[in-house]
Order: C-alpha cells, then sequence, then structure tokens
C-alpha cells in the first residue's frame, strides 16, 4: 500500500503544480492573442485544461522542476491553441 501512496501523492502533487504553474500565464497570452473563443468560456476552458492534466501529469514533471521546459510547454499550447483550421 505504501507505493501506492507514493504514486498518488506524486501524480497529484504534479497535476496541481503543474496546474498552478502554467494557468496565469497561459490566461496572459490567450487575452494578449486575443482567443476570443477561450476569452468567452473561460471556465470551461480551465475545467478542460485542468481535467486533461490530471492524465498526463506524470509525462509532464520537467514543467514542474524547469523554468525552460515550463516556457516551452506554455508556448506551444498556447500557439496550438490560435492556430486556425
Amino acid at each position: 500500500m505504501d507505493v501506492l501512496q507514493i504514486v498518488v501523492a506524486f501524480w497529484l502533487s504534479t497535476w496541481f503544480m503543474i496546474l498552478i504553474r502554467t494557468w496565469s500565464i497561459i490566461a496572459r497570452l490567450v487575452d494578449t492573442y486575443e482567443i476570443t473563443l477561450l476569452q468567452r468560456y473561460r471556465v470551461s476552458h480551465f475545467l478542460i485544461y485542468a481535467i486533461s492534466l490530471v492524465i498526463i501529469a506524470p509525462a509532464l514533471w520537467q514543467v514542474v522542476v524547469s523554468d525552460i521546459k515550463r516556457k516551452q510547454y506554455v508556448l506551444s499550447y498556447v500557439n496550438a491553441l490560435r492556430k486556425k483550421k
């Protein structure tokens, strides 16, 4: 049972730290680039982002540790949102 507690603690703490360290920057860049759909549905965007991070949090542990990786992640995320299809 100890291993499971350690894995869950790592997963949740990674998720929380990624969410805290990236969301404010993403929200500011969404306002800067005037992505109107995301500005209009800010709460929905936050909920979808938070839920998706729960799934992929262990793969993004470097975003928590490194500022360079965080910058790369945030910029690639916002640039993917800006693309028009």
